[in-house]
């Protein structure tokens, strides 16, 4: 009986010592590490946008078989509108502008023998692609797709006017103003291919390019 009264206080004193060692275990065991926080962009880029933007160009127009090239230059201004989405820091998306253009160029035509008086660009607007890397509070990008320009030849008291369709390439800089405006730096390089105008009396076949630097400022819906 005696013996069988120490057993039972031995195994009591085995399991408060285990059990206080769990305990203490328990106390002591460090918390899992935390998983690692990827780097992703604080800002938002994705969703539709509208914005206005103004810019300068610089015109080259090129009169295949008159001999005739020569350059002009003006302000330019209009609007635009966009949808991004964004995966990660990469942002793609599709834009399209229009805008009303003051440049007007002049030269000599030897077709016709005379003076060009003007060649003015007038209404112009592309639809493009879209895709950058968000370094925030910025988004750099590369931009491209089909340019198209209303342009209108004068020679004396005649005058005619075309459609070019082209294309246009160029990239820039965006900035978050705030988390619903954005501000931008861009050039664009567009190139219009040639069409006929009868003026003078002949037919000119006639092309231009345009070097654009714009700037803006868009509402993100």
């Amino acid at each position: 009986m005696r013996s069988l009264r120490i057993a039972s206080i031995s195994l009591c004193a085995l399991v408060i010592s285990a059990g206080a060692a769990f305990a203490a275990d328990a106390v002591v065991a460090e918390p899992p590490a935390p998983a690692p926080v990827l780097n992703e962009p604080v800002q938002v880029w994705s969703g539709p946008y509208a914005g206005v933007f103004v810019g300068y160009d610089f015109k080259n127009v090129d009169q295949s078989g008159s001999g005739a090239s020569f350059d002009g230059d003006g302000f330019v201004g209009g609007v635009y509108t966009g949808y991004n989405w964004q995966k990660g820091s990469i942002v793609y998306g599709v834009e399209g502008d229009i805008g009303l253009s003051g440049v007007d160029a002049a030269g000599f035509n030897t077709a016709t023998a005379s003076e060009i008086n003007s060649d003015d660009s007038n209404v112009f607007g592309s639809l493009r692609g879209r895709v950058g890397v968000a370094y925030d509070p910025f988004l750099v990008f590369a931009t491209g797709g089909v340019a198209v320009a209303e342009n209108e030849l004068k020679i004396g008291n005649t005058s005619d006017s075309n459609t070019h369709v082209g294309y246009t390439v160029g990239g820039g800089v965006e900035a978050k103003i705030s988390d619903n405006i954005t501000s931008r730096l861009e050039y664009r390089y567009s190139d219009y291919g040639s069409e006929d105008y009868a003026i003078g009396g002949t037919t000119v076949s006639s092309g231009f390019d345009e070097h654009s630097i714009r700037a803006g400022v868009a509402l993100k819906f």
